[in-house]
């Protein structure tokens, strides 16, 4: 191998010293053999200041490439002769011949992991169980949680007894085994759990059971860099709460044109822990802040009659008549006005809004209302209008498909996913094109003055005040949890 890796070394070594004339010399002196010229370029190649690291380098990769597998092939042997020894060891006890019968009974525990494929009877029957069990357990359990509802990764965990006996008077003497389930547990989510156990009749009976969470509340605090989604996740905020986040902040702010390099955010969330302390999963945004530019925006939650509700410092509900922004963690790639058509090739009146996204990312309705019209229509391609009231209407163009959910005459409510982005119609690549129409005609999307919803008074302001005081206490004494 060596002398190979030389050869070659020699020959780069060769064509990249010798000019294209003495190349030719040189060829001519092959084809007539002069041994001493010959040596004297191997002598050179030799000598040359890169030949001994490059032999270097080749001859110690051989030594270790040859080292290392000389050594997993004495772990290998070693690994081998173990397990020649566990298997060639047993412990034999002849019972054949000595007239005694035994019972042995011992209980274990059997967790496992759902994996693609399974299914709960074949889960039992492989652990052992009787086919009269496997019944009766899936026949409880049905009455409270179907079995074909288990999914991959759930976990499952089992306790039973194994009974193993010995009976010398049967005709054939022979072992019996016995797999006997007494409890069954079945972590379908977070916080619910299927626990399925023996009762002294020797029945089964299902129950569900609310698994107690600890609830602490985190906060975050943060400067945007690259993006306020990227900046949150990358900070430790979960992908779902940054998403509820930025559709707080949809009817008031533009992700594309208001939010600059080094605004900030805050945030907080809570959070819920199991017993041992992992971490589970989020629950509600209690409070957000976007420091902006020019003005910064704090949203509150408030409870009304057991409906979450979000408000600013004053009370006033952040839910306007229409979204800002119909779709999530999109930029507007073309505005409203004059521009030359990517298509047609000509300045032409662009009447709305372009938000680029990927193919297939959801298309909120902007605000409550009836869908009017959801079908292909001319160059819009995919087209979906909603009328809201008697003078405003909102219309999204291009969608790659609809939500089968709706069809025309249908109602729709804030933030319901309408469709999908695609690139229907006269479009050249991927994108929403969302339109505003005040009383038939389009208007600028980003000039709408929407009306607010919800406005606070009396002991309902009051109860708010209250709420407000606790998140402040929470901002105030709770460290910023932010990954550094």
């Amino acid at each position: 191998m060596f002398f190979i890796f030389r050869q070659a070394f020699f020959t780069s070594l060769i064509f990249q010293h010798i000019s294209s004339k003495s190349l030719k010399n040189f060829i001519k002196k092959i084809k007539k053999p002069n041994w001493y010229a010959f040596a004297l370029v191997v002598d050179r190649i030799i000598e040359h200041r890169l030949f001994k690291p490059v032999a270097i380098v080749i001859i110690t990769s051989f030594i270790l490439f040859k080292g290392l597998s000389y050594i997993q092939f004495v772990i290998d042997n070693y690994r081998h002769d173990l397990t020649e020894k566990r298997v060639n060891t047993p412990i034999k006890i002849n019972i054949s011949n000595s007239g005694v019968d035994f019972d042995v009974e011992e209980e274990q525990v059997f967790a496992y992991r759902v994996r693609q494929g399974d299914t709960m009877m074949k889960i039992l029957v492989n652990l052992g169980v009787s086919e009269s069990d496997v019944v009766a357990i899936l026949s409880a359990m049905k009455k409270v949680f179907a079995p074909s509802a288990i999914v991959e990764g759930n976990n499952i965990e089992a306790k039973y007894n194994v009974k193993i006996g010995y009976d010398v008077s049967r005709p054939q003497s022979h072992v019996d085994r016995k797999v006997v389930i007494n409890v069954i547990k079945i972590a379908h989510t977070f916080d619910e759990e299927i626990v399925i156990s023996r009762k002294n009749d020797g029945t089964y009976d299902a129950r569900k059971i609310e698994v107690k969470l600890l609830r602490y509340v985190s906060k975050y605090f943060g400067v945007i860099k690259n993006g306020l989604f990227v900046d949150g996740v990358e900070s430790g905020i979960s992908p779902t709460s940054m998403m509820n986040m930025i559709s707080l902040y949809g009817y008031d702010v533009d992700f594309q044109r208001d939010i600059r390099s080094g605004d900030k955010f805050e945030m907080l969330v809570e959070s819920f822990y199991s017993q041992d302390g992992k971490k589970v999963k989020d629950g509600n945004v209690l409070f957000s802040s976007l420091i902006l530019q020019n003005r910064g925006i704090n949203v509150y939650m408030h409870k009304i009659e057991n409906r979450i509700e979000y408000f600013d410092a004053k009370g006033n509900s952040i839910r306007k008549s229409l979204l800002k922004t119909p779709i999530n963690g999109a930029r507007v790639s073309s505005g409203f006005g004059m521009r030359r058509h990517p298509i047609l090739g000509y300045s032409k009146m662009h009447k709305g809004m372009d938000f680029a996204a990927s193919s297939g990312t959801p298309i909120l309705a902007a605000g409550n209302g009836i869908v009017v019209y959801m079908a292909r229509k001319g160059g819009y391609g995919n087209y979906v209008e909603i009328r809201h009231n008697s003078e405003y209407s909102t219309a999204y163009g291009h969608a790659s498909r609809f939500n089968k959910k709706f069809r025309v005459r249908a109602k729709v409510k804030q933030g319901d996913v309408v469709a999908y982005v695609g690139s229907t119609g006269r479009s050249t690549g991927p994108h929403l094109h969302f339109e505003v129409l005040y009383k038939g005609r389009q208007i600028n999307p980003s000039k709408v003055k929407a009306t607010s919803g919800i406005k606070l008074l009396g002991k309902e302001l009051a109860r708010f005040e209250v709420s407000k005081a606790e998140i402040e206490k929470y901002r105030k004494n709770i460290p910023n949890q932010i990954r550094r």
